[in-house]
């Protein structure tokens, strides 16, 4: 996908990222790059400025020195093979990128609702706003906070305005429910905190009531 400019009210246009293929033996089940650029548009363009490429690829088209090596989150190592998605902050005058590793995100899951372009847009975009969460919080939003936090925090609120802006037939269709949906999906959200699956942060962030295309 080539870039192209983005802009809000009042400020200098901004060039999106541009969104780069770049896979070893290895062809994503749906057009991935079509489902990025779209979820890019919906990033408020201050928080773009710096971030050059977001590259999709695959575990597989890594170089033996990297599949060896490993990174850091929470204090933890892990191997970047494993990894769903990095962040690479500018170096010595080259802008930020991100890197996402599409056959690690889809590598689990299968069935008749994968299908569904929402579901599938919802895992993409769970690593991509995360990934774009470090790139704020590095370049426009700082915090003296666990970074992984920080960067789930931007992952709930980059995720609902996307929802907002491009899903809004999802909040019309299940308003009757509302009331039902939010009970249960909040005991199952507080389920995984348990289990280590969401950050309490990511949880916290969920079910604060905010203007959904304010951030």
């Amino acid at each position: 996908m080539t870039s192209h400019s983005q802009s809000d009210p009042g400020s200098e246009p901004t060039r999106l990222p541009e969104v780069v293929e770049c896979y070893s033996d290895y062809s994503p089940p749906f057009d991935v790059k079509e489902m990025v650029g779209r979820m890019l548009e919906s990033v408020p363009s201050k928080y773009m400025i710096g971030l050059g490429e977001v590259v999709l690829t695959n575990s597989g088209n890594l170089p033996r020195a990297r599949r060896r090596a490993v990174t850091k989150s929470r204090k933890k190592k892990v191997r970047i093979v494993r990894a769903l998605g990095l962040y690479h902050a500018a170096w010595r005058g080259s802008s930020a990128w991100i890197e996402i590793f599409v056959d690690n995100i889809l590598a689990t899951r299968r069935g008749w609702w994968f299908r569904w372009q929402f579901l599938r847009e919802g895992l993409i975009g769970d690593v991509l706003f995360h990934e774009i969460g470090h790139h704020i919080h590095a370049t426009a939003r700082p915090e003296f906070r666990e970074r992984e936090d920080v960067a789930d925090v931007w992952k709930v609120r980059l995720k609902r305005r996307h929802n907002a802006i491009h899903h809004k037939w999802l909040r019309l269709f299940f308003l009757p429910f509302r009331p039902l949906l939010r009970l249960l999906g909040r005991a199952m959200e507080r389920r995984w905190v348990e289990r280590g699956w969401t950050s309490r942060a990511e949880f916290e962030e969920s079910w604060r009531k905010k203007d959904a295309t304010n951030v």
